[in-house]
This record gives structure tokens, C-alpha cells and sequence, in this order.
């Protein structure tokens, strides 16, 4: 079975219409979730980028938001982590990997050796240059 950590873009685009190419492409990996092919872990800072962009980007009411994740989180296959390594984030951030927030996810994933899915190219360079497991979904 693939275990996956996923950054707050796919998320967003699981969870809006903001980009049909990209929900149709994480869409995939939920269902495989759903199937328990796969299992989708979300960390507490990825659910923190995303209820902060649902707010001040989307607009989205905060009893909608929490609806949102309380259906995430039914699926059989995805699963939540707290995911926060200090000492591995502050050798990733901010030399390695140049945003926090994504030194978080990564310092998650080389801990819990579980393979990131994003969208971010820039990111995916940057999880390549430290030898974290990564899939850049095009």
C-alpha cells in the first residue's frame, strides 16, 4: 500500500473548483484512499494553511470549513498526524527548504518516510535537493 503526506494545494484542489485539471488529478489518489489502496495522512499544519486559505483567500464561513474537514477526514483511507519535528524542521528551514510551511511537510516526510504529493514544482525541486520523497503531480 502507498502512504502519502499531501501539501495544502492539493487539499485546496481536492476540496474546490479552483483548478478542474488539478482536482481531477488528486481526485485519483482520494479515491484510491477511499479504496484503501493508499492511505493519505494530513498533518496539523497543512489543516492550518488550509482552514487560513479557505478564510482569507475563499471567504469560505468557518462552520462550512469544519464541515469540510469533518467529511475529509470520514474517508476510511486518510488519516490525520500532528506531523511537527522540530529539530528536523530547523535543518530544513530556511536554507533546504525556503517556506516554513513547507518545511513542516517535509521534515514530516523524511521522519515518517512517507512520500509528498504537490503540485508546487519549486517545492518538488526543493524535496529532490534533500532527498525527500516526493511525487510531482502534473
Amino acid at each position: 500500500m502507498n502512504n502519502y503526506l499531501i501539501d495544502t494545494n492539493c487539499l485546496i484542489s481536492y476540496t474546490t473548483t479552483r483548478s478542474k485539471n488539478q482536482t481531477e488529478k488528486i481526485s485519483e489518489y482520494i479515491e484510491d484512499a477511499s479504496n484503501l489502496k493508499s492511505e493519505i495522512i494530513i498533518i496539523s499544519n497543512i489543516i492550518t494553511e488550509f482552514v487560513y486559505t479557505l478564510q482569507s483567500v475563499y471567504k469560505v464561513d468557518s462552520r462550512f470549513i469544519s464541515g469540510m474537514l469533518v467529511d475529509v477526514f470520514k474517508n476510511p483511507g486518510i488519516k490525520y498526524h500532528h506531523g511537527y519535528f522540530i529539530n528536523q524542521i530547523l535543518t530544513l528551514w530556511p536554507v533546504k527548504i525556503k517556506d516554513y510551511g513547507d518545511a513542516v511537510l517535509a521534515a514530516a516526510a523524511s521522519e515518517l518516510k512517507i512520500t509528498v504529493l504537490t503540485f508546487d514544482k519549486p517545492f518538488s525541486n526543493q524535496l529532490s535537493n534533500t532527498n525527500i520523497p516526493h511525487e510531482l503531480i502534473k
